[in-house]
């Protein structure tokens, strides 16, 4: 009993660790939310005044992505699905298919650095996810999702962030229409959500403050990774008698 409980406290004290850096990263999530507000106000009352209009205004296009079948291992590209949009606009890739595209395609269904996806059918509490892309290379996306590519008056970060603010994810879930158990919100109810547009100036200088911020969460993506790869090790050596000597 004695050795369970040395055991039992040293596989506490690695979850703890999980726990802790868990919560860290959370909370970055959280910064970056603050520091939209800070600088742009809360998009349902727009208290610094900022110019209005409707997010058709600060895009050069919408493009929906490809119904082609992606497979497990095989294909050129990536394809990111609507399950790789996190709730608060992060990008899992954890789990990701291939498809190769033709020629014709790549200028259809790629999205490169800089460009938004949209979420567009999802359940009611989902739909509606919307994500910066930020990697050099690019990415396939599904049919699930719209692309939006930026103009001279939006940056791509701006556009994101301001649709995952507590304002439009509400908008979003009263605007989504119910389809055969699924919600759906097409590109032009996409296009059409009002949004405040401050100058790109400050667009750009609040995209790299989150391009700092994201540079901590990494740091602490990759702790966490060495605390979770750590913890199964100490469950290993403790089911094979090892991790408390008599």
């Amino acid at each position: 009993l004695e050795t369970q409980i040395k055991i039992a406290q040293i596989l506490d004290q690695a979850r703890r660790l999980i726990d802790k850096r868990k919560e860290q990263i959370a909370l970055l999530d959280d910064l970056i939310q603050s520091v939209f507000y800070d600088m742009f106000g809360d998009p349902g009352l727009n208290s610094k005044e900022w110019e209005c209009g409707r997010i058709s205004d600060i895009i050069v296009k919408t493009q929906y992505g490809t119904s082609t079948k992606a497979n497990e291992n095989e294909g050129e590209y990536a394809v990111l699905r609507m399950n790789n949009i996190t709730y608060r606009g992060n990008w899992d890739l954890r789990a990701l298919k291939y498809i190769d595209l033709d020629e014709k395609d790549r200028k259809k269904y790629l999205v490169y650095k800089g460009e938004v996806l949209f979420n567009r059918t999802n359940s009611k509490e989902l739909v509606g996810k919307t994500a910066v892309y930020k990697r050099e290379e690019p990415m396939a996306y599904a049919g699930y999702l719209v692309k939006a590519i930026p103009n001279n008056r939006a940056n791509g970060q701006f556009i994101a962030s301001y649709m995952n603010t507590k304002y439009i994810k509400s908008l979003l879930f009263n605007m989504a229409k119910n389809i055969v158990g699924m919600a759906n919100i097409n590109a032009e109810e996409f296009k059409s959500i009002k949004v405040y547009i401050p100058p790109i100036e400050l667009q750009n200088h609040f995209a790299e403050m989150v391009e700092n911020i994201e540079k901590q969460k990494e740091l602490l993506n990759k702790s966490l990774a060495e605390l979770e790869t750590n913890f199964h090790s100490l469950m290993q050596r403790a089911f094979r008698g090892e991790l408390v000597v008599e």
